[in-house]
This record gives C-alpha cells, sequence and structure tokens, in this order.
C-alpha cells in the first residue's frame, strides 16, 4: 500500500507526534553520509545546520534545542560546528534554550555521564565530544557572569 500525501500513517509504527531524531541521527552516522558524493553530503550537511539554526531561532520548537543538538552531534561525530553556530546564535531564544538545555544534561554534568546515547563511534571520542561541551558551557557561565566592559580584554579606567 502507498501512503497518499494527505495520510498522517497508520499509528502502528510511529504516532504522528513522535519523533525519533537521535535514531535518524545515528543512521547517518552509521551510513557514513560525510563520505557520500558531494552532493548527498551537502544536502545531509546543509539539512542538519538549517535544522539547527532553525531551532536557536524558534521560540517553542517542535523538537527541543538539546536533543536537536545531541542529534547533529551524533549524526557529525562531532560538537564543534554545533557550538560554533550556537555562539553566533546567542539572542535571547537562544539564551534561554541553552538555560533549558543545562537543566536538561544537569545528570550528566554531574556524573560526568555523556548525553549522547546514540554515540557512533568509539567510547573516547564520545567522551571528548561531552567534554568539549562542558569547557564550552562553563566558558559561557562566565561570560554570563562577567557584566559587559568588565571583561579581561577591556580597558581599566
Amino acid at each position: 500500500m502507498t501512503a497518499q500525501v494527505d495520510e498522517s500513517g497508520c499509528g502502528r509504527c510511529f504516532d504522528e507526534r513522535e519523533v525519533e531524531p537521535d535514531l535518524m541521527a545515528r543512521g547517518l552516522a552509521a551510513a557514513g553520509w560525510s563520505g557520500w558524493p558531494g552532493e548527498q553530503a551537502g544536502a545531509v550537511a546543509g539539512f542538519l545546520e538549517a535544522w539547527w539554526t532553525q531551532t536557536l531561532r524558534t521560540e517553542s520548537p517542535p523538537i527541543s534545542a538539546c536533543a536537536v543538538f545531541e542529534s547533529c552531534v551524533t549524526a557529525s561525530s562531532s560538537v564543534t560546528p554545533w557550538l560554533a553556530r550556537w555562539e553566533v546564535e546567542m539572542g535571547p531564544v537562544a539564551r534561554r534554550q541553552l538555560t533549558d538545555s543545562v537543566d536538561w544534561w544537569r545528570e550528566e554534568l554531574m556524573s560526568d555521564d555523556s548525553p549522547f546515547t546514540w554515540w557512533w563511534g568509539t567510547e573516547g571520542e564520545e567522551r571528548a565530544a561531552w567534554h568539549q561541551v562542558k569547557t564550552w558551557l562553563a566558558g559561557q557561565a562566565r561570560s554570563a557572569m562577567v557584566p559587559e566592559g568588565l571583561g579581561p580584554d577591556c580597558p581599566q579606567s
């Protein structure tokens, strides 16, 4: 049976509100998408970048920022591009999503366990990625505590 455009699904596989971004991300990583021909790899990279950027700009995204971040990290096996985008998108919406994500990751931050439950790679790579996130978060906390104009690079009066 072929699905029609106006159908929402039979409901046996997934509820229409149920989304499995981590599973999709792990599938992409396992398929080695970054090694695909340029056009296909570019399409996946473009999708991930657009999904992450739009999430950071959306007041109430359908999937939480921490879940999208974890999915993008899992799919790409890297935190670097996603943290860099978060750094650029630090408006009020993205800042609130950062706070919400830290709340969501509280147990992992305290225990040193990684939130990347679908990581595709070695345990050492996963630990290194989570350490990079934690270091970045610590930098965000420090910069939030220093009033504008009083950072180390600002001239003292």
